[in-house]
């Protein structure tokens, strides 16, 4: 259905990130009509850049905020068993130096409330190892000065997809959502809310009547206000974070890292078969559409991290490649960013919304949130019973369900289990959907590079099945070779021929797509 033929809804979204496609999933499914408008892609802001973490935050312990750790844990939880394909437990090592300003026993404390917050939803309890049983699990964790090493577990998550899941679910539930739509006016009323919009596709304009209007625009929230307002708003503190992706330094834990140049923490994640490194904190006032890493922040992580890992490459060459998001945090003045809570706030003008602040790991809890608060201006007081699994959530146990399903598809379609299992790995048991696509056209078996497990027929599903319009879409957040040593050359110029092919591209779009998607890749090829 096009955005034109929408006329009349009860809840209007804007912003298709983490939050908005949230709330839109749980607004349908609680039988509300809904329109969400994305004036990009889904997750393409700060929701896709991420340190791809579902955690319950072990520094704020420190700030003493319990109540957000206690919640984020026990989301945690949730997110392990509403999406097991998309999020998986991963063991963090918590090393301790001679010098530190957090010594040992202070993180053995932290480590113990921690799990005591987790409660019964915790993953697996913490332990304490000597130096020595530290060094046998990473040997090439920095050996001098180390005082001993805490090991407990949170869970990595694919955000990008984690996002996309929730919008297939509203999609499914009934929802209208439309990717690169944007919203360039607001009219309100004491009864109804009038949101004008741009299709950027057809490039033709329309509006849509909603009883109710929430702006989970994240970063852009003081820019989406000021079309009603007219004025800049102050609701959200934009900071940017930063990260980047070297070759692996540890295969099964990740590490976390205290700073010495502020006192903060980094993260050093096992992640599609190289490290992530991440996260810088730093207020960022400018246009949101143009965040970039910066070169004091690539050389800030990799300084932190060569602290820990004297022995790896952490030359400057070896980066291959960065992202930068921004958190979209309530708005306090003064304060350094890290000080800055991450708690969600939801802000009420009338029969408007805003959702500010919040982490990627408590967004099915903050919609929830919402969800009461748009009830409760539509005058309903009924919400769903419960919320329906994500598209890709298997029926049985994860650990079952991969090892079946990756032997099972790789026998009977002639990909490798290691292509079969990183399929499983993305879409669950939506996979099947990719596997009827070979049979149709054996073709769509090529890999997109002979050095990743990627087939040509992900680039179909992504844009018959997952709203993917550019090229972009495809190689930064429907798969997971965007941020790879392979992201540019066969592999983009493959991906690029076959949306022609779907999408009617003469060439000169093509060539404009590549080099549209080449200007998002740092460094640059």
């Amino acid at each position: 259905m096009k955005p034109s033929e929408i006329s009349q809804v009860d809840l209007a979204i804007i912003g298709g990130g983490i939050n908005g496609a949230g709330l839109a999933a749980q607004a349908a499914q609680a039988g509300l009509s809904v329109a969400l408008f994305e004036k990009g892609d889904y997750a393409s802001g700060t929701s896709s850049k991420s340190t791809k973490l579902i955690h319950g935050g072990i520094r704020y312990l420190e700030q003493a905020r319990f109540s957000l750790v206690f919640e984020a844990l026990h989301e945690r939880r949730r997110l392990i068993e509403l999406a097991p394909h998309l999020a998986h437990p991963i063991p963090f090592l918590l090393p301790s130096y001679q010098g530190d300003k957090r010594p040992g026993w202070m993180l053995r404390i932290g480590l113990w409330l921690y799990d005591f917050l987790a409660g019964t939803q915790n993953i697996a309890k913490h332990r304490w190892f000597s130096p020595a049983e530290a060094l046998k699990i990473a040997p090439n964790l920095k050996a001098e000065g180390l005082t001993g090493c805490g090991l407990y577990y949170d869970a990595q998550v694919n955000d990008a997809r984690l996002v996309l899941e929730n919008i297939l679910a509203a999609e499914k539930a009934g929802a209208h959502c439309f990717n690169y739509c944007r919203v360039v006016q607001i009219d309100k009323d004491a009864s109804q809310v009038r949101v004008f919009f741009h299709d950027d596709r057809s490039n033709e304009g329309g509006v849509v009547t909603a009883s109710c209007l929430v702006n989970a625009s994240g970063p852009w929230a003081n820019e989406t206000a000021k079309l009603l307002s007219g004025d800049a708003l102050k609701l959200v503190r934009p900071t940017r974070g930063t990260h980047i992706v070297v070759n692996q330094v540890l295969p099964t834990h990740a590490v976390l890292v205290t700073t010495q140049k502020d006192n903060r923490i980094i993260f050093i994640i096992p992640w599609r078969g190289y490290s992530l490194v991440g996260t810088t904190d730093l207020d960022d006032p400018e246009n949101p559409d143009r965040v970039k890493p910066t070169e004091e922040e690539v050389q800030y992580l990799l300084t932190e991290a060569a602290r820990v890992f004297p022995g790896s490459s952490w030359k400057r060459s070896g980066v291959l490649s960065a992202f930068a998001g921004l958190r979209p945090l309530a708005w306090s003045d003064g304060g350094h960013a890290s000080s800055v809570s991450r708690e969600d706030r939801i802000l009420r003008s009338g029969n408007m919304l805003t959702i500010v602040g919040g982490k990627l790991t408590t967004y099915h809890a903050m919609a929830g949130k919402a969800l009461g608060k748009v009830l409760n201006i539509l005058g309903k007081n009924t919400g769903p019973k419960s919320f329906q699994p994500l598209p890709g959530t298997p029926p049985v146990p994860w650990d079952l369900f991969l090892k079946k399903e990756s032997s099972r598809l790789a026998a009977r379609h002639g990909v490798t289990e290691t292509q079969a299992a990183h399929l499983v790995g993305l879409y669950g048991q939506r996979t099947s959907e990719i596997f009827e696509l070979l049979e149709q056209d054996p073709s769509l078996r090529e890999p997109l590079h002979p050095e990743r497990p990627e087939i040509l027929a992900q680039v179909f599903f992504a844009v018959k099945n997952e709203l993917a319009l550019h090229l972009e879409d495809v190689m930064l957040r429907r798969m997971e070779i965007g941020y790879s040593p392979q992201r540019w050359g066969s592999a983009s110029d493959k991906v690029s021929k076959l949306m022609a092919e779907l999408l009617g591209w003469d060439e000169n779009v093509r060539q404009k797509e590549l080099e549209r998607y080449k200007q998002l890749l740092h460094p640059l090829p």
